[in-house]
């Protein structure tokens, strides 16, 4: 009994499967963490989404508001019925807004599209950093890795290799998306700061401004998860 112990205690100790847990963790939370931000906007728009705008403009009025004042004013705002809305496109160039929150007069509708409207102005001064490009494959990795990782285990029939291989990639994918991230940030602050300078958010307490903001750049930040079929699966 003690020697079948000591060579249990052996195995758990050992080097090579405190590294494979190690990797295993790192990529549950890389692969987590778009679910974690999706929650956390599910958990703001509890508490604040249904605060109205005091100052009552839409979404879409909100953006061009933002585009006029950052003199681009040739970028079209329009509504979108399509499977994958709310983004900036460079190449219109265009801000594609959801029938929510193109005609949304909540303060989160407004954040929403003006975090947007921030993406043209970082595309006027040559800041944008291909964001869009990236966005598109985020949303396809977020619906290819619940398929590519259990056909990675049954293809290396269960090697330690294959999964901390497939952690590495997914903790690559999500530092560079938290990099990307940092555009996401800048925009929201662009787009803050028109509305600000034309007093549209007048009357509301910061707290609900920045729990708005909070929600438009996390939007990003949970695209892995929200725009894809395992969300509809799970909501």
């Amino acid at each position: 009994m003690g020697a079948r112990k000591s060579a249990g205690s052996d195995h758990v100790m050992n080097p090579e499967f405190k590294l494979l847990l190690l990797f295993c963790l790192a990529g549950i939370f890389a692969l987590g963490l778009p679910w974690l931000a999706w929650r956390r906007v599910l958990s703001l728009e509890k508490k604040y989404g249904r605060v109205l705008l005091v100052r009552g403009v839409t979404g879409a009025q909100a953006a061009r508001i933002v585009l006029l004042r950052g003199e681009v004013p040739q970028v079209d705002v329009d509504e979108s019925t399509l499977a994958v809305t709310d983004f900036y496109s460079a190449f219109e160039p265009a801000i594609k807004l959801s029938s929510a929150v193109y005609s949304g007069k909540r303060l989160f509708d407004v954040a929403r599209a003006a975090r947007l409207a921030g993406h043209a102005l970082q595309h006027r001064d040559r800041k944008l950093g291909g964001l869009a490009s990236w966005d598109s494959f985020m949303i396809l990795w977020g619906n290819a890795w619940p398929i590519l990782l259990p056909l990675t285990v049954f293809a290396s029939k269960g090697r330690p290799w294959a999964l901390i291989g497939f952690a590495l990639v997914a903790g690559a994918i999500a530092i560079v998306h938290l990099l990307k991230h940092t555009h996401v940030q800048d925009a929201a602050r662009r787009g803050r700061r028109e509305l600000e300078g034309a007093k549209l958010l007048d009357g509301h307490p910061d707290e609900e401004v920045d729990a708005a903001f909070l929600a438009a750049r996390l939007d990003h930040m949970a695209l892995p998860y929200s725009k894809t079929w395992l969300r509809l699966l799970f909501s």
